[in-house]
């Protein structure tokens, strides 16, 4: 399969018009691990994703597991809307082929493609949303508290790839659970007009003009 074939099979990318996709695809760089070797790091400065040509990945945070990714996957995407400290540590559980795409060259793209950006937010954020499906599985053998633990760290990383800040994230939690601006002030000790400023951050971060398309776009 070709850098090409290997883009167009990424969701979001899909937006972008096919010349788009060939000229990201011809600047790419393919790499190959062996088995258990550190991709990147926990608070390491990240400026790329990845796209599994062959292979596994785990991803951990603080040592617990919190994913697996496997060919056709692809992890640190929100790298490319911005670089910022890793918030995870990733590996190869086998030998396994990845294929680079950088912020810089993501961004040339996205330059000229302007309308594509908010499809792209979008799917971005839908791919959150469906990650955390994981840890909600009826046949995982892992007893309740362990299985909440990975929860919240899954939770910890997502908020962290999209550049919330602690509070940010604390807020939006609240408000994915259904708390109004009133009750999610009263529950972190908050004044009213405080909450909303934390709120209009989180929309600009998530791309988004309203706190049910926030919803919509983290759990519809």
């Amino acid at each position: 399969m070709t850098n090409i074939q290997s883009l167009r099979k990424v969701d979001f990318l899909q937006s972008l018009p096919g010349d788009a996709l060939e000229n990201l695809g011809s600047h790419c760089t393919v790499h190959e691990l062996e088995k258990e070797t550190v991709l990147f790091q926990d608070g390491e400065e990240g400026s790329s994703m990845y796209i599994i040509l062959s292979g596994e990945l785990i991803v951990s945070k603080d040592g617990i597991e919190i994913a697996r990714r496997y060919k056709g996957d692809y992890i640190g995407e929100m790298s490319l809307v911005g670089a910022k400290p890793r918030s995870a540590t990733v590996k190869s559980t086998m030998p396994t082929r990845l294929l680079e795409i950088t912020h810089e060259q993501f961004k040339e793209q996205l330059a000229s493609n302007p309308d594509s950006l908010l499809a792209i937010m979008k799917t971005l954020s839908d791919r959150a949303r469906d990650n955390l499906k994981i840890f909600q599985s009826p046949d995982s053998t892992r007893d309740r508290s362990s299985k909440e633990e990975k929860l919240e760290e899954h939770v910890k990383y997502l908020m962290q790839e999209a550049g919330l800040t602690v509070r940010e994230a604390d807020v939006a939690r609240l408000v994915c659970d259904g708390l109004t601006d009133k009750q999610i002030a009263a529950k972190l000790g908050l004044s009213h007009h405080t909450v909303k400023d934390y709120l209009k951050k989180i929309y600009s971060k998530f791309k988004v003009h309203a706190r049910s398309q926030l919803v919509a776009l983290m759990f519809k």
